[in-house]
């Protein structure tokens, strides 16, 4: 539950993002916190570990999704905090 989770996921509205640089520009990942609170804690820590350093973007769908942070860069699986 958010009241459990560690701070800032136990505060309502908090807006976080993460800024993505790529060889093609730069992304900005707003991370909906609120609703997807553990989604965003790993997504938080991967990036603070530097897991997503030099890792192919291999799925973009142009302002809805785009996967990163898999190893083989095919969708197979990466890893996670849990």
């Amino acid at each position: 539950t958010p009241s459990s989770l560690p701070p800032p996921f136990s505060k309502t509205n908090y807006k976080m993002s993460i800024l993505l640089e790529t060889s093609l520009g730069d992304l900005t990942i707003d991370l909906q916190t609120t609703t997807s609170p553990l989604l965003s804690l790993n997504l938080l820590k991967l990036t603070k570990a530097r897991y997503y350093t030099n890792t192919l973007l291999y799925n973009v769908h142009h302002s809805r999704f785009v996967q990163c942070g898999d190893p083989k860069g095919d969708g197979s699986g990466g890893t996670s905090i849990y």
